[in-house]
């Protein structure tokens, strides 16, 4: 995937190849012209191909085919964070209800919980609409608590969330419906001796990085010029007069300039490498999550979470997840497993060409500590051990809008920022930006704390304690 020296904050020219990207898509290096089309005048060039970059492609095109949509990836396509995580499709964050409705107040954590549930039912209607072959499959997750304390404060934060929910009908809505279970019942639910309490709902898992690339694929249909292995080096806007075709902006890449009428940075955790002024802001940080496939432990065969369940064991490791690939899949009954952030925590690093060795002795080991030796038997082998970059901001929230920071920056567009939770925010913020880009305005359902505005904005709520689920 490319070669030469990392420049900070850049992508690595040599990340690992996860395990979604074998064999690589058949669009991995594809380039729609040959040469980099430096002689048009860009309606929009979108740098990022991650699920961000490949859903506002595909949703502008699909409004208006006779839009000019150039996109800009520095590796090869699907090749960060989107084509690296562990697989989940869930809405997980309903946890933090209660801190949101405490710091934002309770419309805002409303708002927050329809958008995330709505972001997955959009996410599964695409699939299915689409026909979209990326192992795509209903599963039961379960959030797994394995102490009174840990249980105690997650039940507060679910009566919390049902006492406002029966306080304001019609003020949600729609909810994920989920079920608590306690003692011996969750036990049973998850096939976890140690559990205490679980609370599960429906939700997905899927290969995301056949997802990315079959939307690139049909913003291809539709017209999108996607240029891989091209890295954009900086982001300029041009002044008055400088363009005869009237573009805004110029950008650069190691292949040459183009120009366009507005840029969108779906950059996420390489934002501040282009964007100068957010990075001294100190908002945006990026950091290194990782995942393990391995093979379960030798008694695993016929446990629950083999049928079609996935984990998030929310006071182990920290915030340690997984799920486990079906019978009829590749890789059968591999058990991927993220997280580790108990051991370390890999901040202020764009690096997914190594790994943290303490996360992968972590991981690899983790599924016997969690079932138990006597539950999980014999471990199996390592299949094999990978790293996404993700991008943390100090209220968990993501950036979306245009950098109305001064006159010179309109028409720069973002939509960063996704705490290690793209599969469950990305695809609406998406559509979000693209309604404000083609309409003028947010639309109503976008979460206010989601706004751009805030991170000039000295009263923003810092949160940043929040243990918020990591789903790279």
């Amino acid at each position: 995937m490319g070669g030469g020296e990392a420049m900070p904050g850049f992508p690595h020219p040599n990340p690992l190849t996860s395990y979604w990207q074998l064999p690589p898509h058949r669009i991995a290096h594809h380039r729609t012209t040959a040469d980099l089309p430096n002689s048009t005048t860009w309606d929009y060039v979108i740098i990022g191909s991650g699920i961000t970059g490949a859903a506002v492609a595909y949703k502008l095109l699909t409004r208006d085919r006779a839009l000019k949509v150039l996109m800009l990836e520095a590796r090869t396509a699907a090749s960060a964070a989107s084509g690296r995580n562990g697989g989940h499709v869930r809405a997980g964050w309903h946890l933090n209800f209660a801190k949101y409705a405490d710091a934002f107040g309770e419309d805002a954590a409303l708002a927050f919980e329809r958008f995330e549930a709505e972001n997955v039912a959009d996410m599964a209607a695409f699939v299915r609409e689409h026909g979209v072959d990326c192992d795509f499959r209903d599963v039961q997750t379960a959030d797994v608590f394995t102490t009174p304390e840990a249980w105690d404060e997650a039940l507060a934060v679910v009566r919390k969330r049902e006492e406002v929910v029966r306080r304001r009908p019609g003020a949600g809505g729609p909810f994920v419906e989920r079920r608590v279970w306690e003692g011996e019942a969750a036990q049973e639910r998850v096939g976890l001796p140690s559990a205490v309490g679980v609370v599960t709902y429906p939700a997905h898992t899927q290969n995301p990085y056949r997802l990315v690339c079959r939307m690139l694929e049909l913003g291809l249909e539709r017209g999108l010029n996607l240029q891989t292995n091209t890295m954009a080096l900086k982001v300029a806007p041009l002044e008055a007069g400088e363009d005869k075709n009237m573009a805004k902006w110029q950008v650069v890449t190691d292949r040459g300039t183009v120009q366009t009428q507005k840029v969108v940075l779906a950059t996420n955790a390489y934002t501040n490498a282009l964007h100068t002024k957010l990075k001294q802001t100190g908002f945006l940080v990026p950091g290194r999550s990782q995942v393990s496939a391995i093979r379960p432990g030798s008694r695993m065969a016929h446990h629950p979470v083999m049928n079609r369940m996935s984990v998030a064991l929310n006071d182990i490791g920290n915030g340690d997840y997984f799920m486990v690939r079906d019978a009829d899949l590749p890789g059968a009954g591999d058990v991927l497993y993220g997280g580790g952030r108990s051991v370390s925590k890999s901040l202020h690093t764009v690096d997914d060409s190594v790994l943290n060795d303490k996360v992968v002795a972590h991981l690899q080991h983790a599924g016997r500590q969690a079932f138990g030796p006597e539950t999980w038997g014999h471990e199996g082998e390592s299949v094999r051990d990978w790293g996404g970059i993700t991008c943390y901001t100090p209220d968990t929230f993501p950036l979306v809008g245009e950098d109305t920071s001064s006159a010179t920056q309109r028409g720069l567009w973002l939509s960063v920022g996704m705490n290690g939770h793209g599969m469950g925010l990305a695809f609406r913020c998406a559509e979000a930006l693209v309604e404000m880009m083609t309409n003028g305005a947010a639309p109503e359902w976008l979460p206010e704390p989601f706004r751009l505005e805030r991170v000039w904005d000295k009263e923003t709520v810092h949160l940043s304690s929040l243990k918020a689920w990591v789903t790279v």
